[in-house]
């Protein structure tokens, strides 16, 4: 016995919620697979089927990014999409219980907008203290958290270097080209100094090393 025909109406309602609606909402508005009493909903398969036939593979997610995409496609991390998204009190859509979430071109705009204001230290544009990643305490500057600050302060003075990242970029640029191993560390660290940052615990200890300290 075949399949209760899709209506106009259906057909519609499939158009319209597509990239907004979840599989259940289409099921619903799909109404019963059959005519007779207590026939099932229409089944994941055969939305997905009358919507690839009708509007094309992949149009239930037409207009929509999910959580992986926004991220590659606006350079923010996923960390970053979802607290925006929790700040914005958004409601992301998915097509199953464990499907992805899929963000509209409209979410996405409020976000991106949204995380251009939302710097952890808006005077250097960071989103986290450049030595561990923290986001709850306070920035004590050069891109630290209070905690870093002092360490890698203490950490720079037992090593006899200098304390401030403008003073460390005019002692590496005085320094012989590096060998060619050290050269990509030395354009990451003169980057990060020119932007008014400290180095890490890591590259402030790789530096002391080519400096014999």
């Amino acid at each position: 016995m075949g399949g209760r025909r899709w209506t106009k109406k259906e057909d519609d309602a499939l158009f319209d919620g597509i990239g907004v609606f979840s599989i259940p909402w289409f099921q619903r508005k799909a109404g019963k697979s059959y005519d007779y009493p207590h026939a099932p909903l229409r089944s994941r398969k055969a939305i997905y089927s009358r919507a690839a036939r009708r509007l094309g593979t992949g149009s239930l997610t037409r207009g929509t990014h999910t959580l992986i995409a926004a991220a590659r496609e606006t350079g923010y991390s996923r960390g970053q999409i979802q607290r925006a998204q929790s700040a914005l009190n958004q409601k992301w859509k998915r097509l199953s219980t464990r499907g992805p979430y899929l963000i509209t071109f409209d979410q996405l705009d409020e976000i991106i907008g949204w995380l251009r204001q939302d710097y952890w230290c808006m005077k250097l544009h960071l989103y986290g203290c450049v030595n561990c990643g923290d986001k709850q305490r306070p920035s004590a500057g050069m891109g630290l958290c209070q905690w870093c600050y002092r360490r890698l302060r203490g950490l720079l003075r037992r090593l006899d270097l200098p304390t401030q990242p403008k003073k460390i970029l005019i002692l590496m640029q005085s320094m012989d080209e590096p060998p060619l191993e050290m050269r990509a560390f030395v354009q990451r660290a003169k980057a990060d100094l020119g932007r008014g940052w400290s180095l890490d615990e890591k590259q402030i200890r790789t530096l002391a090393a080519m400096l014999g300290k």
